[in-house]
Protein backbone atom coordinates (compact mmCIF):
# COMPACT_ATOMS: atom_id res chain seq x y z
CA UNK A 1 0.00 0.00 0.00
CA UNK A 2 1.27 3.26 -0.93
CA UNK A 3 1.78 6.36 1.50
CA UNK A 4 -0.51 8.99 1.34
CA UNK A 5 1.41 12.13 -0.10
CA UNK A 6 1.13 15.44 0.23
CA UNK A 7 -1.17 14.78 -2.57
CA UNK A 8 -3.29 12.66 -1.27
CA UNK A 9 -3.83 14.69 1.47
CA UNK A 10 -4.42 17.75 -0.03
CA UNK A 11 -7.38 15.66 -2.21
CA UNK A 12 -8.37 14.59 1.17
CA UNK A 13 -9.70 18.00 1.73
CA UNK A 14 -11.39 19.78 4.89
CA UNK A 15 -14.54 17.47 4.61
CA UNK A 16 -13.40 14.62 6.99
CA UNK A 17 -11.97 17.32 9.61
CA UNK A 18 -15.76 18.95 8.73
CA UNK A 19 -17.76 16.28 9.50
CA UNK A 20 -15.38 15.84 13.24
CA UNK A 21 -16.94 19.19 13.77
CA UNK A 22 -20.10 18.85 12.99
CA UNK A 23 -20.31 15.14 14.85
CA UNK A 24 -19.05 16.73 18.15
CA UNK A 25 -21.14 20.55 17.74
CA UNK A 26 -24.35 18.13 17.40
CA UNK A 27 -23.37 15.77 20.72
CA UNK A 28 -22.72 19.32 22.41
CA UNK A 29 -25.77 20.83 21.83
CA UNK A 30 -27.54 17.44 22.99
CA UNK A 31 -25.52 16.83 26.22
CA UNK A 32 -25.69 18.44 29.44
CA UNK A 33 -22.69 20.16 30.35
CA UNK A 34 -19.13 18.51 29.37
CA UNK A 35 -15.56 17.65 30.58
CA UNK A 36 -12.16 18.90 29.13
CA UNK A 37 -9.47 16.16 29.69
CA UNK A 38 -5.64 15.89 29.02
CA UNK A 39 -4.92 12.38 28.18
CA UNK A 40 -0.90 11.43 29.45
CA UNK A 41 -0.50 8.49 27.96
CA UNK A 42 -3.88 6.21 27.95
CA UNK A 43 -3.50 2.71 26.25
CA UNK A 44 -5.09 1.56 23.46
CA UNK A 45 -6.76 -1.58 26.34
CA UNK A 46 -7.17 1.42 28.76
CA UNK A 47 -9.12 3.69 26.19
CA UNK A 48 -11.23 0.72 25.67
CA UNK A 49 -12.55 -0.32 28.75
CA UNK A 50 -13.23 3.85 29.24
CA UNK A 51 -15.22 3.84 25.86
CA UNK A 52 -16.85 0.94 27.29
CA UNK A 53 -17.79 1.95 30.24
CA UNK A 54 -18.91 5.49 28.95
CA UNK A 55 -21.07 3.92 26.02
CA UNK A 56 -22.87 1.98 29.29
CA UNK A 57 -23.53 4.80 30.97
CA UNK A 58 -24.43 7.67 27.81
CA UNK A 59 -21.61 9.55 28.06
CA UNK A 60 -19.56 10.51 24.28
CA UNK A 61 -15.89 10.21 24.56
CA UNK A 62 -13.93 11.84 21.57
CA UNK A 63 -10.40 12.64 21.56
CA UNK A 64 -9.87 15.68 19.50
CA UNK A 65 -7.86 18.35 18.06
CA UNK A 66 -8.35 21.97 20.12
CA UNK A 67 -8.76 23.40 17.05
CA UNK A 68 -11.79 21.35 15.80
CA UNK A 69 -13.09 21.74 19.16
CA UNK A 70 -13.05 25.27 18.96
CA UNK A 71 -15.05 25.83 15.63
CA UNK A 72 -17.24 22.62 17.69
CA UNK A 73 -17.73 24.75 21.24
CA UNK A 74 -18.63 28.06 18.76
CA UNK A 75 -20.84 26.76 16.08
CA UNK A 76 -22.79 24.74 19.49
CA UNK A 77 -22.98 28.48 20.78
CA UNK A 78 -20.65 27.71 23.94
CA UNK A 79 -18.76 30.80 24.88
CA UNK A 80 -15.23 29.34 23.72
CA UNK A 81 -13.12 32.21 24.55
CA UNK A 82 -13.61 31.45 27.94
CA UNK A 83 -12.12 27.73 27.51
CA UNK A 84 -9.17 28.67 25.72
CA UNK A 85 -7.19 28.45 29.19
CA UNK A 86 -7.78 24.72 28.89
CA UNK A 87 -7.59 23.42 25.51
CA UNK A 88 -4.20 23.37 25.33
CA UNK A 89 -2.22 20.02 24.69
CA UNK A 90 -3.87 17.27 23.23
CA UNK A 91 -7.82 17.23 24.52
CA UNK A 92 -10.47 14.47 25.54
CA UNK A 93 -14.03 15.50 25.35
CA UNK A 94 -16.06 14.26 27.77
CA UNK A 95 -20.17 14.78 27.14
CA UNK A 96 -23.03 13.63 29.36
CA UNK A 97 -26.06 13.08 27.18
CA UNK A 98 -28.46 12.25 30.10
CA UNK A 99 -26.93 13.58 32.97
CA UNK A 100 -23.84 16.16 33.90
CA UNK A 101 -22.91 14.02 37.11
CA UNK A 102 -22.14 10.27 35.00
CA UNK A 103 -19.48 12.19 33.21
CA UNK A 104 -17.40 13.84 36.08
CA UNK A 105 -17.75 10.26 38.67
CA UNK A 106 -16.89 7.98 35.18
CA UNK A 107 -14.10 10.00 35.24
CA UNK A 108 -12.92 10.27 39.03
CA UNK A 109 -13.40 6.69 38.62
CA UNK A 110 -11.12 5.71 36.40
CA UNK A 111 -8.82 8.41 37.22
CA UNK A 112 -8.11 6.63 40.78
CA UNK A 113 -7.70 3.21 38.83
CA UNK A 114 -5.15 4.49 35.62
CA UNK A 115 -3.97 7.49 36.59
CA UNK A 116 -3.26 7.81 32.51
CA UNK A 117 -6.33 11.02 32.55
CA UNK A 118 -5.88 14.38 34.14
CA UNK A 119 -9.47 16.99 35.04
CA UNK A 120 -8.59 20.15 33.11
CA UNK A 121 -12.00 21.53 33.54
CA UNK A 122 -15.34 21.28 32.51
CA UNK A 123 -18.76 23.55 31.30
CA UNK A 124 -22.04 23.12 32.77
CA UNK A 125 -24.97 25.63 32.37
CA UNK A 126 -22.54 28.30 31.25
CA UNK A 127 -20.48 28.32 33.84
CA UNK A 128 -16.39 27.45 33.36
CA UNK A 129 -15.82 24.71 35.93
CA UNK A 130 -11.91 24.49 37.50
CA UNK A 131 -11.01 20.69 38.71
CA UNK A 132 -12.07 21.51 42.21
CA UNK A 133 -15.96 22.26 40.53
CA UNK A 134 -15.46 19.29 38.43
CA UNK A 135 -14.27 17.07 41.68
CA UNK A 136 -17.80 18.69 43.48
CA UNK A 137 -19.79 17.32 40.65
CA UNK A 138 -18.68 13.79 40.73
CA UNK A 139 -19.46 14.24 44.11
CA UNK A 140 -23.13 14.55 43.81
CA UNK A 141 -25.67 11.89 43.54
CA UNK A 142 -26.39 10.65 40.12
CA UNK A 143 -29.68 11.18 38.69
CA UNK A 144 -30.98 7.51 39.32
CA UNK A 145 -29.98 8.22 43.15
CA UNK A 146 -31.90 11.29 42.90
CA UNK A 147 -35.03 9.79 41.73
CA UNK A 148 -34.43 6.89 44.25
CA UNK A 149 -35.03 8.95 46.84
CA UNK A 150 -37.48 11.17 45.55
CA UNK A 151 -39.75 8.18 45.47
CA UNK A 152 -38.74 6.98 48.96
CA UNK A 153 -39.67 10.50 50.04
CA UNK A 154 -43.58 9.74 48.41
CA UNK A 155 -43.92 6.39 49.58
CA UNK A 156 -42.98 7.52 52.89
CA UNK A 157 -46.26 9.65 54.08
CA UNK A 158 -48.44 6.54 52.84
CA UNK A 159 -46.12 3.35 54.34
CA UNK A 160 -46.73 6.15 58.08
CA UNK A 161 -50.33 6.00 57.40
CA UNK A 162 -50.60 2.43 56.88
CA UNK A 163 -48.73 1.69 59.67
CA UNK A 164 -51.02 4.54 61.86
CA UNK A 165 -54.22 2.53 60.86
CA UNK A 166 -52.10 -1.06 61.67
CA UNK A 167 -51.83 0.55 65.34
CA UNK A 168 -54.95 1.52 65.43
CA UNK A 169 -56.15 -2.01 64.42
CA UNK A 170 -53.53 -3.91 66.55
CA UNK A 171 -54.49 -2.29 70.23
CA UNK A 172 -57.73 -3.88 70.88
CA UNK A 173 -56.05 -6.99 69.83
CA UNK A 174 -53.35 -6.99 72.22
CA UNK A 175 -55.76 -5.39 74.84
CA UNK A 176 -58.66 -8.33 74.24
CA UNK A 177 -55.18 -10.56 74.45
CA UNK A 178 -53.38 -9.30 77.86
CA UNK A 179 -57.07 -9.33 79.57
CA UNK A 180 -57.59 -13.26 78.41
CA UNK A 181 -54.37 -14.15 79.46
CA UNK A 182 -55.11 -12.68 82.99
CA UNK A 183 -58.18 -14.80 83.29
CA UNK A 184 -56.52 -18.11 82.44
CA UNK A 185 -54.12 -17.18 85.17
CA UNK A 186 -56.44 -15.84 87.94
CA UNK A 187 -58.16 -19.14 87.19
Amino acid sequence: MAKLGREARKRRGLAPKKAQVAEVTKQLKEGQGFLLLNNKGLTLSQATVLRKKARDNKVYIKIIKNTLLRRALVDAGVDAESLDHLLVRETVLVIGLEDPVTPAKLVSDFIEDHDKLEIKGGYLDGEVLDVKGVEELSKLPSREELLGRLLGSLQAPAQNFVYALNAVVSKPVYLLDAIRRQKEEAA
